[in-house]
């Protein structure tokens, strides 16, 4: 079931990590140093936004949205069935067993339960694909490539260890960082190319 599986999300918000000046660099560097531009399957994909996750004063992953063209508002990003990716690499070293509600919680929030209904057993397949790793050392890059009527391809440090069917699934992974309740509100903003909001 999904609800008793383990998956790597939960265990950004189980880190214990020491915060130094030089892991701070390194947290900037990997947003600074990101590639502007990537290829997906022939189609030229332009960096939209990219930014950190933070949880308790510490940066936990980079993230970083690719798309055919810029776009600022979420719905655009969503509603588009156009190839994307999503680029995310880990700051800390993450073990995979740990609990998924997190992950679920984030799917709820940001989508029906009528929506989440077809997609139990590919949700169960991403699951596996990420759990099968066990660890994921500092430094690893989990990217999601999305192609109309193909799926999202699953790397793992450049390693395709499969694909997800569905313009809906692909939907649904996104809005946890680009839905109505995101997992960070000025990590929406980042991925939009906004600029963070003033107080």
């Amino acid at each position: 079931m999904i609800g008793s599986r383990s998956f790597f999300w939960r265990a950004l918000l189980c880190l214990a990590v020491t915060l130094s000046p030089g892991w701070v660099m390194a947290a900037t560097g990997a947003v600074a140093n990101l590639e502007t531009r990537a290829r997906l399957d022939g189609t030229e994909l332009v960096l939209n936004g990219a930014g950190l996750r933070n949880f308790l004063f510490l940066d936990v992953y980079a993230v970083a949205l690719y798309l055919p063209r810029r776009l600022t508002d979420a719905d655009d990003v969503l509603r588009h069935d156009l190839p994307r990716r999503v680029s995310i690499t880990f700051l800390r070293e993450v073990s995979t067993e740990r609990d998924v509600e997190y992950l679920l919680d984030s799917l709820r929030e940001n989508n029906t339960p009528e929506e989440l209904a077809p997609m139990r057993e590919r949700i169960e397949q991403f699951l596996g694909l990420i759990r099968a790793e066990g660890t994921l050392a500092k430094g690893s890059v989990v990217q999601l490539d999305y192609l109309p009527r193909v799926g999202t391809r699953v790397w793992l440090n450049q390693r395709h260890v499969g694909t997800v069917p569905g313009a809906d699934f692909n939907r649904a992974v996104l809005k946890i960082w680009l839905g109505e309740r995101p997992t960070q509100e000025s990590l929406k903003r980042a991925l939009l190319g906004k600029a963070p909001e003033t107080i």
